[in-house]
């Protein structure tokens, strides 16, 4: 329990090591970001090919028949990709990716293509600081929500299995640089307050240990291993959709080289497959 809590507690802390790289736009160079985000993607979508995918058919068709268990699994994939998209529809913002140029342009802006609303702000510095500061804010709440269930699903995963728990906090560490550069860089560039930034960034950080404390009082409650292969199907269906959705475009968008995306992918899928690898043997 207490090592299933340390990997959700790591996880989340990547978020502020995102934020670091926010405050630090030296380090914010374009082919950096391409190969960091085309490596996520193919982080998550070993993951959740090799190691969730299986996992979760494996529980739900031990418990109900392989018709059956598949039928489940394809559902509950469905649901988590879904879902996702949801919050995007709803939430656009909430897309991390996309927010990772708001030092130029306000979020709402960004988010929903408004060139007017964009070069009023730019006229507007004033404006435009304030909009910045409230978009970083509104980011480090909506990605506070979002690190809540991640939490949930590292600590299940590190409780049902130590190799399963690994690769998830890596994966999900991974995912959250990105998210803690589009909480910090905002809130710095309209403040020029890099602690106010990063505390921010923690804050949002946190939601992740949280859900792990909602993971052990699931658990405490007898969590049925169907339960955990539902899970497990949906969390892959959301990481399969945000590396599609999200990480794979931002990482061209970024890209100077057409190569850097491609071999930010393929070293995040080895070192991801390897990693998975030596934890068997």
């Amino acid at each position: 329990m207490v090592l299933a809590f340390i990997l959700t507690l790591l996880a989340g802390l990547a978020t502020i090591v995102g934020g670091f790289i926010g405050i630090h736009r030296k380090m914010r160079q374009q082919h950096i970001l391409a190969i960091a985000l085309g490596f996520a993607a193919g982080a998550m979508l070993c993951v959740s090919f090799i190691e969730l995918i299986p996992e979760a058919l494996r529980l739900l068709m031990g418990a109900n028949g392989m018709a059956t268990g598949l039928m489940i699994g394809g559902v509950a994939f469905a649901i988590g990709a879904l879902f996702v998209a949801l919050i995007e529809v709803f939430l656009p913002c909430s897309n991390s990716v996309k927010a990772l140029n708001l030092d130029t342009q306000s979020c709402e802006g960004y988010c929903h293509g408004n060139l007017r609303h964009r070069r009023g702000a730019t006229r507007d510095g004033r404006g435009t600081k304030r909009r910045l500061l409230r978009s970083g804010m509104m980011l480090a709440l909506i990605m506070g929500v979002h690190n809540f269930p991640e939490g949930i699903v590292t600590f299940a995963g590190a409780m049902h299995d130590v190799s399963l728990g690994l690769t998830l906090a890596l994966a999900i560490a991974l995912h959250n640089i990105p998210e803690g550069i589009s909480i910090a860089a905002p809130i710095y560039a309209a403040t020029g307050n890099k602690i106010k930034a990063l505390g921010y960034t923690t804050l949002s950080a946190l939601a992740e240990p949280l859900g792990a404390v909602a993971g052990y009082v699931l658990l405490r409650a007898v969590m049925p291993e169907q339960a955990i292969g539902i899970i497990f199907a949906a969390v892959s269906g959301m990481m399969i959709y945000i590396s599609f959705s999200e990480l794979v475009p931002a990482a061209r968008s970024h890209a100077t080289h057409i190569a850097q995306p491609i071999l930010g992918t393929t070293a995040g899928t080895l070192i991801m497959a390897s990693s998975l690898l030596l934890l068997i043997m």
